[in-house]
C-alpha cells in the first residue's frame, strides 16, 4: 500500500526510524550488489520532498531554474588531463607506450657526449672522421621511467649551475640555462665531474630525446615548489600516472573524446540515490542494498532536502538514445522532469540512464557575520567534492570544478575577506553531516581547489557546518547489528585476502561506548623471498626493520617499520610489516564506520599497496643485495667500489650505468690496443678482417681472462659486450689499427663472475706491458695460422689447430 502524500513531523521521524531498522543483509558478493532503492524507501523520501519547489532546492540561480544540466566531458583531447598526459609521452617524449602493460620504450640515435667525441669533433673540422653516433633502446615501467628522467633532469641542472658559477665567478649561478662552450665546461669541472656530465647528457638523449635546455625547459618551469625538493614537473606526471594507472590500463583503448558527458542534478531523488547503483555505492547507500549503512544513508536523505547536487558521469550515447535528441542541449531540455536513472527495483516507473561514477556538490553559503539571523540570506556557493565513487575516470573532478568556477565568478569575487584573505569564519556548509573531505581542513582544501589558490596561505578562519536537517532524521537504530556486522566483515576480509598478492587484512567490530559501532582494522604486507636466493639467512631484528625502512625512504612512511618481522614459511622467508593506516595513500584512520567502508578500505589497499607488490619486492631484494644477504650482492658491491673509487684500474676503463649502486643495471670494462700493419707485414684490411673474426674474439677473450681464471680457480667466463676496429692514417704516413674490446656484467650475473670481472681489471691484466704482450702474441698466432702448412712456425700447436678450424682449413 502506498503511503499518504503528506506526513507530519512525527510520522516522518517514525518512518525514517523504521526504515533504518529494516536492514537486509546481503549474502551476495560485493561485485554484484543487491538492488536499487525499494518502494518504501522511495515513498518515504518522495513524500517529504514532493512539496519542494525548484527555488527551495540548492543552486537555483546557478542552474538557471533548471533541475538538471548536461556538460561535456572530453577525456582524450589535449585540453583534458588524460589527453595531455598521453600527448606528453607520445608526441613530446616520442615514446612507444603499451598502456595495458604500463610500459614505455623507444630507440634513439645521437652523437655521444664524451671526451673522445669532443676531440673527434675538432678532428672532423680538420677533415677527419668526426664524432661517432650511438644507437640505443630501452623498455621500462612508466613509473620507473619518470623516476629515471626526474633524476637526470635534477642532476643536469645541478651540474650546469656549477658550470655557471665557475664561468661567472659566482655572480650568475641562476644562468645555468645559458649556452656553454666545450672549453667552459671542461674548465669548470673535474675529470670525474666531466664524465658524469657527459653521462647525464647521454642519459637525457636516450630518455628525453634531447639534452638541449631549450627543449628541456618545459620540465624545469612551473614545478610545484611544495613537492618536498622536487624541482621538475616530472613528479606531477608520475603522480598522475600512479593515481590513474588502473583506470587507464583497462579503459584507454575504449575512450573517445565524446564517450562521456556529465549530468549535474539537484533533483531530490537523484541526490538521494547518490550511492544507489550497481557500480556506485558508499556509506550513503540505502538499507535495502543490504550494506547495513543506515547511519549515513540519512546523510543522503538530508542532502536531498534541497541542500546539495550531484555530478553523474553517463555515456553520451546512452543519453542521446534515451531522449531521442539530436544533441546534448536538446537532451538536457528533455531531462528536466521525472526520474531519469534506472532502478531495477522500481523498473516500471524509473528512468533508463545508468551512471558510471559520481561526485557531490556541497551547498555552502557565506554571510556578513559568523552566524546569521536567517540562513537563507547568505550567498550560495556550489562546492565540488574531490572524492569520486564508481569509475575513477581521470579528469572528472577537474571538469566539475572548472564548470563550478566558471559559472560562479561573481560569487567568488564577492567572498568576504579579512586582510586580503578569504574569511572562512563567515562560511557555513549545509546538508548531510558526512564529508568525504572532512572537517575544517577538508573544507578549506575543497574551497582552495574551487578557487585555484593556496589553501594554507590565502584563507583565514574555519568554515562551519550546519546539520539541523539531518539531526531531525537521526534515529540511531543499531540494535542487533553487531553480529551481522561481524559476519559481513569476516566475509569481506576473507574475500580480499584471497585476492591480494602480499596483503593481509583483519577487521574487528567494536562498541564505541555511545550506543554505536565501529570497525578497527589491521593491514600487514607479507613479501616472500625464496630461501634459495640467500647466501646467508638474516634474523628479524634488525634486518626486517631496515628492509622496510629502505622502502619508506622511497614511498614515504607507509609502513610501521618498528613492527617489521621475518617468518620462515616453506621455501620462503616472509618479510612482513604492519601498514601505517593513517598514511594518505591508505586512508585517514584504521577505524571504519561500517562494513562498506571497511570494504572500501580493502579496495584502496588493493590499488595503492598490493598492486605495487612487484616494486616492494624489488626494493627489499635490492636492500638485501646491498647488505650481502642475497645472490647478486657481489654486483652491488662492485658498483659501490666503482663509485667510491675503491676499485681502480690503470689500463681498463671501468664504468657503470647508474650514479648509485641501486640505479645500476650493468657495468663494463674496456681497453684497446694499437697494431702496426707495417710492423706486422700485413695489409690493414687483412688485419681488420682478422680482428673482426669469431676466432680472434674467442682467443683474445680466453687469453685476457686466463690469468684471472687461474688466480680464482674458476672455469667461468665474463661476457663480451662488443669489440670494434678503427683504422687511421694514410699510405704516406702509415696506418694504425686500433682494436677495442669491452667486457660486461649486470645485476643478474652470478657472484663468481663478478669476482672474475674484478680480478680481470685489477689483477695481472691491469698492466700495460702484459696487455701489449698478450695482444701482440695472439696476433702472431693468428697470422701464423693463415700461412700454408709448410711455412707455419710451431708457436703453439694447439692454437694453430684452433685457428685452422675457424679458417676452415685442414
Amino acid at each position: 500500500m502506498r503511503c499518504p502524500k503528506m506526513l507530519n513531523d512525527e510520522q516522518i521521524l517514525l518512518k525514517t526510524a523504521q526504515l533504518l531498522e529494516n536492514f537486509n543483509i546481503s549474502t551476495k558478493k560485493t561485485e554484484k550488489l543487491l538492488r536499487e532503492l525499494d518502494e518504501t524507501e522511495y515513498e518515504i523520501v518522495t513524500d517529504v520532498l514532493d512539496d519542494l519547489a525548484p527555488d527551495d532546492l540548492a543552486f537555483n540561480r546557478l542552474f538557471a531554474g533548471k533541475m538538471r544540466l548536461i556538460i561535456n566531458f572530453p577525456t582524450m583531447d589535449n585540453q583534458s588531463q588524460l589527453g595531455q598526459f598521453a600527448e606528453e609521452l607520445d608526441q613530446v617524449l616520442k615514446l612507444n607506450v603499451d598502456w595495458e602493460k604500463g610500459m614505455v620504450s623507444t630507440q634513439r640515435e645521437w652523437t655521444e657526449a664524451s671526451i673522445e667525441n669532443d676531440e673527434a669533433f675538432v678532428a672532423g673540422i680538420m677533415g677527419g672522421e668526426g664524432p661517432k653516433k650511438v644507437n640505443r633502446k630501452f623498455q621500462m615501467k612508466i613509473g620507473k621511467y619518470f623516476a629515471k628522467l626526474d633524476k637526470l633532469l635534477q642532476d643536469y641542472k645541478k651540474m650546469r649551475q656549477k658550470i655557471a658559477h665557475e664561468v661567472w665567478e659566482g655572480r650568475q649561478d641562476n644562468s645555468w640555462g645559458a649556452s656553454f662552450s666545450v672549453g667552459q665546461i671542461k674548465d669548470s669541472l673535474t675529470t670525474d665531474e666531466l664524465k658524469r656530465f657527459y653521462q647525464i647528457q647521454n642519459g637525457l638523449e636516450l630518455y628525453a630525446g634531447t639534452d638541449q635546455i631549450a627543449a628541456l625547459n618545459r620540465y624545469y618551469t612551473g614545478y610545484d615548489e611544495s613537492q618536498k625538493g622536487n624541482h621538475t614537473k616530472i613528479p606531477q606526471l608520475a603522480k598522475y600516472w600512479q593515481e590513474n594507472a588502473g583506470y587507464i590500463k583497462k579503459n584507454i583503448g575504449e575512450l573517445t573524446n565524446d564517450k562521456y558527458s556529465i549530468i549535474l542534478t539537484r533533483s531530490p531523488v537523484d541526490v538521494m540515490r547518490m550511492s544507489d547503483f550497481d557500480k556506485i555505492t558508499s556509506c550513503h547507500s540505502p538499507p535495502s542494498r543490504g550494506s547495513t549503512q543506515g547511519s549515513y544513508y540519512k546523510c543522503a536523505v538530508a542532502e536531498a532536502h534541497g541542500h546539495g547536487a550531484i555530478a553523474y558521469v553517463v555515456e553520451t550515447e546512452q543519453i542521446i538514445e534515451a531522449t531521442g535528441a539530436k544533441d546534448l542541449q536538446e537532451a538536457e531540455d528533455d531531462l528536466q522532469e521525472g526520474e531519469i536513472f534506472y532502478d531495477g527495483e522500481r523498473a516500471y516507473d524509473s528512468g533508463v540512464l545508468e551512471p558510471v561514477s559520481r561526485t557531490r556538490l556541497r551547498q555552502v553559503r557565506y554571510y556578513n557575520t559568523g552566524k546569521p539571523k536567517r540562513w537563507d540570506e547568505g550567498v550560495e556557493v556550489a562546492l565540488p567534492e574531490k572524492r569520486v565513487y564508481g569509475a575513477n575516470i581521470p579528469g572528472f573532478v577537474d571538469r566539475v570544478i572548472a564548470w563550478a568556477r566558471e559559472n560562479q565568478l561573481e560569487v567568488i569575487e564577492n567572498m568576504p575577506k579579512e586582510d586580503g584573505k578569504i574569511d572562512l569564519d563567515n562560511f557555513w556548509i549545509f546538508g548531510g553531516s558526512y564529508e568525504d573531505t572532512a572537517h575544517a581542513a577538508g573544507r578549506r582544501a575543497l574551497m582552495s581547489k574551487l578557487l585555484g589558490i593556496d589553501h594554507s596561505n590565502d584563507f583565514t578562519g574555519d568554515m562551519h557546518q550546519d546539520t539541523a536537517t539531518e539531526d531531525t532524521l537521526d534515529h540511531n537504530a543499531l540494535s542487533g547489528m553487531a553480529g551481522r556486522w561481524e559476519q559481513e566483515v569476516e566475509a569481506i576480509q576473507n574475500e580480499w585476502n584471497e585476492r591480494y598478492a602480499i596483503m593481509r587484512v583483519e577487521g574487528e567490530v567494536e562498541d564505541d561506548g555511545d550506543g554505536g559501532l565501529y570497525i578497527g582494522a589491521r593491514a600487514v604486507a607479507r613479501i616472500p623471498i625464496s630461501k634459495d636466493d640467500f647466501v646467508k639467512t638474516p634474523n628479524s631484528y634488525p634486518t626486517a626493520m631496515h628492509a622496510f625502512d629502505y622502502i619508506t625512504q622511497i614511498f614515504g612512511d607507509i609502513f610501521l617499520v618498528d613492527n617489521a618481522f621475518i617468518n620462515y614459511e616453506g621455501n620462503n622467508l616472509i618479510f612482513g610489516c604492519d601498514l601505517n593506516l593513517e598514511h594518505p595513500e591508505i586512508g585517514e584512520s584504521a577505524l571504519m564506520y561500517d562494513p562498506d567502508s571497511f570494504n572500501e578500505f580493502c579496495r584502496v589497499l588493493d590499488v595503492n599497496i598490493d598492486d605495487k607488490h612487484d616494486a616492494f619486492t624489488a626494493y627489499i631484494t635490492e636492500f638485501l643485495k646491498q647488505e650481502g644477504w642475497l645472490q647478486g650482492a657481489a654486483y652491488v658491491q662492485l658498483v659501490n667500489d666503482i663509485d667510491n673509487k675503491d676499485l681502480s684500474s690503470y689500463e681498463w676503463d671501468v664504468r657503470t650505468d647508474g650514479e648509485y649502486a641501486t640505479d645500476s643495471y650493468e657495468s663494463t670494462a674496456s681497453t684497446s690496443h694499437d697494431f702496426d700493419p707495417e710492423e706486422l707485414g700485413v695489409n690493414p684490411k687483412v688485419l681488420e678482417d682478422i680482428l673482426n673474426s669469431t676466432g680472434w674474439r674467442v682467443m683474445i677473450r680466453q687469453e685476457l681472462l686466463k690469468p684471472a681464471k687461474d688466480e680464482l680457480g674458476t672455469d667461468y667466463n665474463v661476457d663480451l659486450n662488443g669489440t670494434s676496429v678503427d683504422i687511421s692514417g694514410s699510405e704516406h704516413v702509415g696506418y694504425l689499427v686500433q682494436y677495442n674490446i669491452e667486457f660486461i656484467v649486470n645485476q643478474d650475473t652470478p657472484d663468481e663472475i663478478i669476482e672474475l670481472f674484478k680480478e680481470l681489471v685489477t689483477g695481472d691484466m691491469d698492466d700495460s706491458d702484459r696487455l701489449s704482450n698478450i695482444f701482440n702474441w695472439a696476433m702472431k698466432q693468428a697470422l701464423n695460422a693463415r700461412l700454408p702448412a709448410g711455412q707455419q712456425k710451431n708457436l703453439d700447436e694447439h692454437l694453430v689447430k684452433t685457428w685452422k678450424g675457424f679458417l676452415g682449413r685442414k
